[in-house]
């Protein structure tokens, strides 16, 4: 069923191209994809398992394979290539492009240093070359300059017009929509009870992705309304950034509307004084913090397990109904000397978290353990670069200006940002890294 109907929506979606113009083809292509395509052939696991840890999500090759994250831009790649071909032609790489063709090529490159490689390098490096290598060809060629930013901003904000219905259904009734469509969804009880009601889960790999696609929406929405040129503009798109708000608090993500908050706060200190220092000072803390949470240098699981202020802190998260932050971290910890055995090259294994019985929650980890530190330095290196180019390009610009690069370096930021703690990746980011790697070239 699941082959069926990729194959359908590749067959609809190329014929798109002979009826609309090339970018507006490819941001139908890959939003409605993303948006409504099945996650992909779930494989089966344990009967008995209290949660389906053998799925690991669709960023990274495993042995699921056929996946939402890759078709659509490589269909989307097809029809420009098909319709638009001169444009291609047109496009020269630069040095930017490097971390990201290092990415997709190396499993590769690491099969001359591991063995027993799974899945095998060349189909690991085609998987990447589709779901991230893809996506950023297209960002890079149709999504440039200030109307191309525009256009991406506005395609994330239209899909609102797929999330609303849904969310009113899922977070009165619980997540339904996917099994009255598809089937059944490994991961549909995964935090879905929430405060009041239910969060959606939609046509997503997990909630937590539903989370974060909506708090990005709002981000994006409220930009747009901000920086419409005319009264009457805004006044309609108000209307927009309002329901894209209420969609996003009413996920009661958290996680997810904490960076929402951050990312606002960051596009309002764009182009003031402050940004001088702020800005590299979060950059600076992110890292350092990652490199010390990494290296287990402070030992979290004794500290939380042993100490009283550690008990006290576990039990105000679990008061508040927010202990699956403490049991992400916990199980990050618990995978950690596993990562230490191939700490630089990985392992080149999916599953490389299997002795634990368990596997980390953090996409992050996952790639660590598979592609080891070079794989994690070139996989967000390629997203990290274009953005940090970008906030030194913004600082002289007031708030909110027209040009779309600051909140696009934003999304990006809170794509990767929820990565650290999610499994799952917010798609269009790599889009909007794309799309800045080439407006900075300009």
């Amino acid at each position: 069923m699941i082959e069926a109907i990729f194959t359908a929506f590749g067959i609809a979606a190329l014929l798109l191209f002979r009826f609309v113009t090339p970018v507006r083809a490819v941001a139908i292509t890959c939003f409605s994809g993303w948006l409504i395509l099945p996650v992909g052939n779930f494989p089966g696991g344990p009967a008995d398992a209290s949660y389906p840890y053998w799925i690991t999500g669709t960023a990274v090759p495993t042995v699921m394979l056929l996946t939402k994250m890759w078709w659509p831009p490589v269909v989307a790649l097809a029809g420009a290539l098909w319709t638009d071909f001169e444009a291609l032609a047109r496009w020269r790489p630069g040095w930017t492009d490097i971390p990201m063709v290092l990415w997709c090529l190396w499993p590769i490159g690491q099969c001359f240093f591991v063995t027993n490689p799974a899945p095998q390098p060349w189909i690991a490096s085609l998987y990447l070359a589709a779901a991230w290598g893809a996506p950023w060809l297209l960002g890079r060629i149709y999504f440039t300059g200030h109307d191309g930013g525009v256009r991406l901003i506005t395609a994330i904000v239209a899909g609102l017009a797929v999330i609303a219905p849904i969310a009113l259904v899922e977070g009165i009734f619980g997540p339904r929509v996917y099994g009255w469509v598809y089937g059944f969804h490994p991961f549909k009880f995964d935090g879905y009870q929430r405060y009041v009601g239910f969060r959606p889960l939609a046509f997503f790999e997990d909630g937590n992705q539903y989370g974060i696609w909506v708090a990005v929406t709002a981000l994006a929405a409220i930009w747009l309304w901000q920086s419409a040129p005319t009264s009457r503009m805004r006044c309609r798109l108000a209307t927009v950034a309002m329901l894209g708000v209420a969609i996003a608090l009413m996920s009661q993500s958290v996680g997810a509307i904490l960076l929402l908050f951050v990312g606002l706060a960051m596009l309002w200190m764009t182009g003031r004084p402050m940004a001088r220092w702020v800005l590299p000072s979060i950059l600076l803390l992110t890292a350092l913090g990652g490199a010390i949470y990494l290296s287990s240098v402070i030992p979290l699981r004794a500290i939380a397990d042993k100490t009283v202020i550690g008990r006290q802190i576990v039990g105000i998260f679990k008061s508040t109904g927010r202990q699956s932050f403490t049991w992400r971290i916990a199980r990050d910890q618990r995978a950690l000397p596993l990562i230490a055995a191939h700490p630089v090259l990985g392992t080149a294994q999916w599953d490389w978290w299997r002795s634990n019985g368990e596997r980390p929650w953090g996409l992050a980890l996952l790639i660590i353990g598979q592609f080891g530190l070079m794989g994690f330095a070139l996989a967000f290196g390629s997203q990290l670069i274009p953005v940090l180019r970008t906030f030194v390009n913004q600082l002289q610009l007031r708030p909110w200006r027209l040009h779309p690069a600051a909140p696009l370096a934003t999304i990006v930021l809170m794509a990767i940002g929820d990565a650290l703690l999610n499994s799952f990746f917010f798609y269009p980011a790599i889009l909007a890294a794309g799309a800045l790697a080439s407006i900075n070239n300009e």
